[in-house]
C-alpha cells in the first residue's frame, strides 16, 4: 500500500499559481509547503520566464525564512538513502518566487523522507532546549522593560544622568512624569537642584540624605563636563610628514 502511494507521488507535477512571472506571497507559501514535503527526493524544477531554466537533481532544502530552494544537480552514484547533506554536489539556490513548476521524479528511499536527512545531518543537529530559550527570552524582555522604565520622557540629558547616578548607587528611584521619586518619599522636581527636593515632615531624615547625594552627583557631573571641555579635541594624523 505504501509503495503504491510513493509510486503515485513520484512523477506528479506541481504548477504554482502564477501568471508566468514571479509568484505572489500566497503562492510562495503554497509552493514552499509542497516542496518541503519533497526534501531528499529527486525533482525536476523549471523557473519562470524571462530566464526560464530547468534543473533536475536532489532537493536539498526548502527554506521558509529566505524563501529559497536548494537543488543538488550533480549526478551521484551513492546510495540514495545516504545523507544528501554529506554528498558532494553542484548546489543551486533558487528563489521560490521564480519557480514555475516542479515534478517529483523519485522519492527518497527512506520512509521518513526529509526527517532522515536532518537526523543524519553533518555536523549533527542537537536538540534545542526550549525551556532555556524561553528563560533567555523572558530575561531579555524583563531587561528591556526595566531599561524603558528608567528612561525619562521629555527630560534633559543632565536629568537622565542624575537619575542614572542614583540607580548606580542602588537608591530606589523612579520617574513620575518628569519628576524623580526617591525612596517613594522624596520628590525631585525640574531642574533637579538641591532646592528642588521636597518630602513629607516625617521623612526629613530621608530628605536630607537625598539632598546630600544629589549635591554630590551634580558636583561630579559638573567636574566631568569641565574635564571634557578642557580636553583637547582629537585630531587626525598630520599631513606632509
Amino acid at each position: 500500500m505504501a509503495d503504491t502511494k510513493r509510486n503515485t507521488a513520484a512523477g506528479k507535477v506541481a504548477t504554482p499559481k502564477a501568471g508566468g512571472g514571479a509568484l505572489g506571497a500566497q503562492a510562495i507559501g503554497d509552493t514552499l509547503e509542497a516542496l518541503g514535503k519533497a526534501i531528499g527526493a529527486r525533482i525536476k524544477l523549471t523557473t519562470a520566464a524571462p530566464y526560464s531554466q530547468t534543473y533536475e537533481g536532489t532537493l536539498f532544502t526548502a527554506c521558509p525564512i529566505l524563501n529559497i530552494v536548494v537543488i543538488n544537480t550533480r549526478s551521484s552514484r551513492t546510495d540514495q538513502g545516504a545523507n544528501t547533506g554529506a554528498q558532494p554536489g553542484d548546489y543551486h539556490l533558487i528563489p521560490v518566487s521564480r519557480v514555475q513548476s516542479f515534478q517529483v521524479v523519485a522519492l527518497a528511499s527512506s520512509a521518513e523522507g526529509s526527517e532522515s536527512s536532518f537526523a543524519n545531518a553533518q555536523p549533527a543537529i542537537g536538540p534545542v532546549d526550549i525551556k532555556r530559550l524561553q528563560q533567555r527570552q523572558d530575561e531579555r524582555v524583563r531587561k528591556l522593560k526595566e531599561e524603558a522604565k528608567n528612561m525619562g520622557k521629555g527630560v534633559t540629558k543632565e536629568a537622565q544622568a542624575i537619575f542614572d547616578s542614583f540607580n548606580r548607587i542602588n537608591l530606589p528611584i523612579r520617574w513620575h512624569n518628569q519628576e524623580m521619586i526617591v525612596h517613594e518619599a522624596v520628590i525631585i522636581a525640574p531642574p533637579y537642584r538641591v532646592e528642588d527636593c521636597k518630602g513629607p515632615k516625617d521623612k526629613q531624615e530621608t530628605l536630607t540624605r537625598v539632598k546630600k547625594v544629589l549635591e554630590g552627583e551634580r558636583r561630579k557631573l559638573k567636574e566631568k563636563e569641565e574635564r571634557e571641555r578642557k580636553a583637547p579635541a582629537a585630531t587626525g594624523p598630520r599631513k606632509g610628514g
